[in-house]
């Protein structure tokens, strides 16, 4: 018998004669599951390779023993009593790191940072066991260790999954790169990975409006790395994901990388009429510049606003900077700009520091006119 262990170990309060199971180790894991959840203190009376059978620590008359059924070929409940004429224990010796590491097993992986005196507390409320700490470092280092071999083992089937999404969606591309260094010394380590799906290409090239966002954000748990995106705009300008990727870091390096992709598989050529959003992230401008050289660039200006804004504030300053980007031709901006220079005249320098080209809509094409 198999069950599925969950945080809460109620449902293993009861046992039951019969009870069935694929292997001896499988029952004696129930059984440890058992003592914790009902507090009772158990010993092992007898054991062997097709048999195991349980006492109580005092000498209560519970009795639980599992034998080799001959007729299934598995491990059944010959016999149990559950009769317990004692208060339940403080220390438990069926309280084992494996026992105690199925259940920290989703709250570890749901808080990597998850504190062993915090674990320890968990224990003494659900179920007034007193654990050691010793013991409660080997759970927690147990459960880090099995979620980091299935963290392996799912970098191992990326390939199956990339060659799943071309299979499933022709025309989809999908790219991983694995390190040279690793490969070197005869190992296989993830670096990146790219994925544009075949529907949504098809679907940007076949009449959205030539204008790509770029951005990027830090992805959080147990595997770290940069998520670099491509967004486009529907016709109603909602958000249209385009392509993405996942890499080490954020260099203007990957952004090459990525660029480079995005121009391969969207047949940008060298950019002409389409046109580029982003922060100024690091090493982004110059990545855009250089693969795609003809390309439009505009700045985020919230961006700009965010790091104009640590020297220059108040509101007033705050509305003829907007009043600037909004300009619709040169004359306006160099008034609303004089106008900027009229209250503080190094703050409007500051601002002309950002390049307006890429942030003024005086300066736009009439191809993507337009400001995130």
């Amino acid at each position: 018998m198999t069950k599925e262990v969950t945080e809460k170990l109620e449902k293993y309060k009861e046992l039951e004669k019969r009870m069935s199971f694929k292997s001896l180790a499988d029952a004696k894991r129930v059984v440890g599951f058992y003592a914790v959840a009902s507090s009772k203190g158990l010993k092992v009376k007898k054991s062997d390779t097709t048999r195991v059978r349980y006492k109580c620590d005092i000498g209560c008359p519970f009795v639980f023993h599992i034998s080799l059924d001959q007729k299934d070929q598995g491990f059944k409940i010959k016999t149990l009593n559950l009769e317990h004429n004692y208060d339940p224990t403080y220390k438990n010796k069926r309280a084992t790191a494996n026992t105690l590491a199925h259940y920290f097993k989703n709250k570890v992986q749901n808080n990597p940072k998850y504190k062993v005196k915090d674990m320890r507390v968990d224990l003494e409320e659900q179920f007034k066991l007193n654990v050691s700490y010793s013991t409660m470092n080997r759970v927690k280092r147990l459960v880090l260790e099995k979620l980091e071999g299935s963290y392996i083992d799912d970098y191992n089937r990326l390939e199956a999954y990339a060659q799943e999404l071309r299979d499933s969606n022709p025309g989809s591309d999908v790219v991983i790169n694995i390190s040279k260094d690793a490969l070197e010394q005869g190992k296989r380590k993830f670096l990146r990975m790219y994925i544009c799906f075949h529907a949504l290409k098809n679907g940007w090239k076949g009449g959205l409006r030539p204008l790509i966002g770029l951005d990027d954000t830090f992805l959080k748990g147990k595997c770290k790395g940069i998520l670099l995106v491509a967004m486009a705009q529907d016709s109603v300008k909602h958000f249209y994901p385009l392509a993405w990727a996942v890499v080490d870091k954020e260099t203007g390096r990957t952004w090459k990388w990525f660029l480079e992709l995005v121009r391969s598989y969207l047949d940008l050529q060298e950019g002409e009429g389409v046109t580029f959003m982003s922060d100024m992230q690091k090493g982004l401008i110059d990545a855009v510049s250089t693969v795609l050289p003809n390309a439009n660039h505009r700045w985020c200006v919230r961006h700009i606003e965010a790091n104009w804004s640590k020297k220059w504030r108040g509101l007033e300053l705050k509305k003829l900077l907007w009043w600037c980007a909004w300009s619709t031709y040169e004359e306006e901006f160099t008034d609303h700009l004089k106008s900027m220079g009229d209250v503080t005249e190094e703050a409007a320098k500051t601002l002309v520091g950002y390049t307006p080209q890429n942030w003024c809509r005086a300066y736009f094409d009439t191809i993507a006119r337009i400001i995130w």
